[in-house]
């Protein structure tokens, strides 16, 4: 029993819980009625049309540029571009040799797999 309620033999003053629960009812019965109103109403080609369209707006734009040779001697002094060629000779040759033992170990990688691999071997040593 409410606590507003006061009952009088057969009659009720306050809230009596009839009114709430047809309420309830009332409020079930509209929101079926728009669950059923957004499903007939979905139509799946409009949605992937506006999916299209918001893939076509967030296009990134590519500007293909043409090959342009890069001088390091712009940029570097010649003792710099001395040393970062020593680098990349030791860096080939320990790349080689990593690979050379994956070849005989892991016949089945292909040659590309088989550098990457040996690439990442010898830049984490």
């Amino acid at each position: 029993m409410d606590i507003n309620q006061v009952r009088f033999g057969n009659y009720s003053i306050g809230n009596s819980g009839a009114r709430q629960a047809r309420e309830e009812k009332a409020d079930e019965s509209k929101a079926e009625e728009l669950r059923k109103e957004s499903i007939s109403t979905f139509n799946p080609d409009k949605m992937l049309d506006a999916m299209e369209t918001q893939g076509l707006q967030n296009l990134a734009q590519v500007n293909l540029v043409s090959k342009k040779e890069v001088n390091p001697a712009e940029f570097l002094s010649e003792d710099r571009i001395a040393d970062i060629e020593a680098m990349m000779g030791e860096f080939e040759i320990g790349v080689n040799k990593i690979a050379d033992v994956l070849e005989e170990e892991f016949p089945m990688l292909s040659p590309d797999n088989r550098l990457a691999f040996a690439a990442h071997i010898f830049a984490a040593e």
